[in-house]
């Protein structure tokens, strides 16, 4: 009985030492002292307890003057007065309030900054940077995380230049609170500066000649921490290694860093086949195969093969890359490609719609040889990923053979017997070699809708006939393309390119009946000539239907605007204008424009797109539909 009577009267003891849910409100302080008043008080973080005895409740009150204070001297803020209420509830389904109010007071101001850089590396560059910036002068206002954060970053500008002995002699912040200022004193010794020694390396299947090849660091180099990551990034480059780790082996003795690598070579094969829809192109396939390694040497080879349907195109590329002098991403290579399909010598009026006459539907062959030299350039390395520059020699066999197949319709015979000069371009064959030079400029990151940077290409070519070459040439390119991203569901697209050749141009005044045509072609062999219109062009237009006579041309002119806007996850809708043409007389240029919307849709087999445009400049026509599927033809 009596045991009994003591746990009933432990209870009723301990019952109204508990407290219901607890409420906290500060005012007098906001933004980073509020956020810090509230990490540093016992109160707040008793709000997330269910129940906490009354006893602790007043207690954390008492003990929340001092948090409070303690929480604002980083601010410079060292005589605040904080006033602490704490109210009962007055039902017991109701929280505990705190009030607590805080009069922060007049910071701490910074009397006397006494900053002093010694040692040898007192006036690198950098540091003496640093010390022009120092962010808390006399008179300004003490904030502890400034401080904290100048002085790190010292420690870590001497660290990335190679000072890695240095010490502070003196860092030490002196506040006189009843004078409301404060005393800086920071005295840094930089210590001697390490230079690169060299590197060592674990085996590899590669020759000693590529791995020194592929090292970028010079011995007696001065050490940067930005000269370490651009040798990771040139190892990453060769796409010889699945792993690369470069560690640094310091010697105080000798002031120098040893850099040692750890590689693990990739598999020497990979593969890849991706598919593909487009209204211009039909279905489409694509092949390829690397060998990332042929021999220890670091040689490569990377072939592909596509077709599509459209036309029965099918293209052959191998390109073969050989390691070419002391520097990384310098290579000699050859390539071969070999491309077939099934193509029309057009007879059309570009101003009008419709054929003047039918086409000759023919058979079209390409082979090219390409010898020449690779080399990439690390410029800009803050914006930019290495620009890639190609000089080559090209030979080109071309021919095309409407005649091959015997299929030439009434009127087709017709046209040829009224103008025996047509056959001249119905059967042809042309051999150019040619001298060029490619660059590609590329920074891009991220994927799908959030795919954002910009590219850019170059591309000079010219052919002669006092050189071996059947056709004389001289052609300049240059294209670009821009995608910006506002916020996380706007995007801007801009692209633009333009093209201009010096080749003959022959012109026929062909006519048969009452129908006539003004017929200009170009020398310039059919891999070289300009065409545009289509899925990825000029929208609103057909497939490469917008050239002189649709059968290619000189020169290009072309841009596009588009606006992009996420709607879901992985869709958006778009909205764009595009204008362009290609011509063979400068003068008449002719652009045509396209306007219209569409859809985007990112998956792992590539962008799907549909679009609707109109084709402004021939208004006639109804609105088109393109759609494609992932990439396009080799």
């Amino acid at each position: 009985m009596a045991r009994a009577l003591l746990v009933i009267v432990a209870t009723a003891t301990l019952a109204p030492a508990l407290a219901a849910p607890l409420e906290t409100e500060i005012r007098g302080v906001d933004g980073a002292m509020l956020a810090n008043v509230r990490a540093h008080l016992s109160l707040v973080q008793a709000e997330r307890l269910d129940d906490v005895s009354v006893w602790r409740l007043r207690q954390m009150a008492t003990d929340a003057r001092a948090e409070a204070r303690e929480a604002l001297r980083p601010f410079g803020h060292y005589r605040a007065r904080v006033e602490v209420r704490l109210v009962e509830p007055e039902a017991s389904d109701q929280p505990w309030r705190a009030h607590i109010r805080i009069d922060p007071g007049d910071p701490v101001t910074i009397a006397t900054a006494d900053i002093q850089l010694n040692g040898p590396g007192q006036d690198h560059p950098d540091l003496v940077a640093w010390r022009e910036s120092w962010p808390l002068p006399p008179d300004s206002i003490l904030h502890h995380p400034t401080w904290e954060g100048a002085w790190r970053g010292l420690t870590d500008i001497a660290d990335s230049r190679g000072f890695f002995d240095h010490r502070f002699e003196q860092r030490r912040v002196e506040v006189d609170p009843d004078r409301n200022r404060a005393d800086l004193r920071l005295h840094f010794e930089t210590g001697q500066r390490y230079h690169f020694a060299g590197y060592t390396s674990e085996p590899t299947p590669f020759t000693q000649r590529l791995l020194n090849r592929l090292t970028i660091v010079e011995p007696g180099e001065p050490y940067t921490r930005e000269r370490v990551d651009e040798q990771r990034e040139i190892m990453a480059r060769s796409g010889l290694f699945d792993r690369i780790v470069v560690e640094e082996e310091r010697d105080r003795e000798t002031g120098q860093v040893n850099l040692h690598y750890r590689l693990n070579a990739r598999p020497p094969n990979s593969y890849r086949a991706t598919v593909g829809f487009g209204t211009d192109t039909g279905a489409r396939l694509q092949l390829g195969w690397i060998r990332h390694y042929l021999s220890s040497r670091g040689n490569r080879l990377d072939s592909g093969f596509g077709v599509q349907q459209s036309d029965s195109e099918f293209v052959l590329r191998s390109e073969y890359q050989h390691p070419r002098g002391s520097e990384p991403g310098d290579f000699l290579t050859a390539g071969a490609l070999l491309r077939r399909q099934q193509d029309d010598f057009r007879l059309n009026d570009e101003n009008r719609r419709e054929e003047v006459f039918e086409p000759f539907s023919g058979s079209r062959e390409q082979v090219e040889l390409r010898f020449g030299r690779l080399e990439e350039r690390l410029f800009w390395r803050d914006r930019f990923q290495a620009l890639e520059e190609r000089l080559f020699l090209a030979l080109l066999n071309e021919s095309f053979d409407a005649f091959r197949e015997a299929r030439l319709s009434a009127e087709n015979e017709a046209l040829l017997e009224a103008n025996p000069e047509l056959a001249d371009f119905l059967k042809t064959e042309t051999n150019p070699l040619a001298l060029g030079a490619e660059w590609r400029l590329p920074s891009i990151t991220g994927t799908g809708f959030f795919t954002t940077g910009q590219i850019f290409e170059a591309r000079l070519l010219a052919a002669d006939e006092s050189v071996g070459s059947d056709v004389s040439f001289a052609q300049a390119y240059v294209r670009g393309r821009w995608h910006h991203i506002f916020g996380d569901r706007h995007k801007l697209l801009i692209s633009g390119e333009m093209g201009y050749t010096e080749a003959k141009v022959r012109q026929l005044d062909l006519q048969l009946g009452d129908r006539q045509l003004d017929l200009s072609i170009t020398e310039l062999p059919e891999r070289y000539r300009f065409k545009t219109g289509g899925d990825r062009t000029v929208r609103g237009y057909g497939f490469e239907t917008l050239s002189t006579n649709r059968n290619g041309a000189n020169h290009i002119l072309a841009a596009s605007l588009e606006y992009e806007y996420r709607v879901g996850e992985n869709w958006s809708l778009a909205a764009f204008y595009d204008i362009g043409n290609a011509f063979n007389d400068w003068n008449e240029r002719k652009l045509k424009r396209g306007v219209g919307a569409g859809f985007r849709w990112y998956t792992l087999i590539g962008p799907i797109q549909v679009d609707i445009a109109q084709a402004l400049d021939d208004i006639d026509t109804p609105w088109r539909l393109h759609f494609t599927i992932g990439t396009r033809l080799l």
